[in-house]
């Protein structure tokens, strides 16, 4: 009888790793290596806000069974008497069962035997492989992985921009970049035409805290009235970018006329790391370039 396929259309990571915790000092080097990789991988320690307040049981079986591409299954005498590497197993297991690729990827640090893993499938064995000689077998797996809609879990180009070295620090980046790049993965190509413009085409001086742009310059920019430029600002409230429209304090020609000016700010509204992150948003825009308008 041939298999039924089990197809994850977009799953939340390409790897979840499922180990005891004895054997956490390899399994959270190959877990660092992966992500600097741009992997993305379920290990526990990533998911700490995640898990919190969850029902554990069920899911850690949805992630194993559906959540993931592939599941690494680290083999030893400490996995196989834990109750909770048990439930991961029988989950991912079930998934492998309707699979129409193989799913569970086992990987050994000793000759235990594990219930439902037959001794035929193909094992890496870690008592000659690195971490990083296994994570090369597993980007190898998982191939070329096509990014849209894409943020790295290690932004290090960032963190180098930023001149970020500690860890708290590069915690703050990271989570706050993601989020702001969940806000602009619900925005249309008007709204992030928009934010490009105001971000690159604002006044230098104040930059990165303090983003404004002339309303006019704007305007001759976007090709777009000051009215649609104001109602497109605000369809973005939404997502944490504040507009304001105020008057310039510096004169914009000889006569000392000046014109009204955008300001845009941006709010990371989480409790974790809230407040005004405008000056990271303009940071991120920077980096991005023209991409970002994609």
């Amino acid at each position: 009888m041939p298999k039924r396929s089990h197809r994850v259309a977009e799953p939340n990571y390409d790897v979840c790793l499922s180990f005891a915790g004895e054997d956490r000092v390899y399994v959270r080097t190959l877990a660092d290596l992966l992500q600097q990789e741009g992997v993305r991988t379920f290990y526990d320690e990533f998911e700490k806000v995640s898990l919190w307040g969850k029902d554990l049981y069920a899911h850690l079986q949805d992630i194993y069974q559906n959540q993931a591409r592939y599941c690494v299954m680290f083999v030893s005498k400490h996995y196989a008497k834990k109750a909770w590497t048990s439930h991961e197993r029988r989950s991912a297991q079930s998934r492998a069962l309707v699979s129409e690729t193989e799913y569970l990827l086992p990987v050994r640090f000793d000759d235990t035997s594990i219930p439902g893993v037959p001794d035929t499938i193909g094992f890496v064995d870690l008592r000659e492989t690195s971490p990083q000689q296994l994570r090369d077998i597993i980007v190898g797996k998982i191939g070329p992985r096509p990014r849209e809609n894409y943020f790295p879990p290690l932004p290090d180009r960032l963190f180098k921009r930023l001149k970020a070295r500690s860890q708290r620090e590069k915690d703050l980046i990271a989570i706050v970049s993601q989020r702001f790049f969940k806000a602009l993965t619900m925005t249309d190509k008007e709204e992030r035409g928009l934010i490009y413009n105001i971000f690159s085409h604002s006044c230098p001086v104040e930059l990165p805290e303090n983003v404004h742009v002339d309303l006019d310059l704007l305007r001759r920019i976007t090709k777009m009235s000051p009215s649609r430029i104001k109602r497109v600002a605000a369809r973005i409230s939404s997502l944490g970018f504040e507009y304001r429209i105020r008057d310039s304090d510096c004169p914009t020609d000889d006569s000392g006329h000046s014109g009204p000016l955008l300001v845009l700010e941006w709010q990371n509204r989480s409790i974790e790391y809230g407040g005004n992150f405008t000056w990271l948003a303009s940071e991120l825009i920077e980096c991005s370039g023209e991409n970002f308008l994609r």
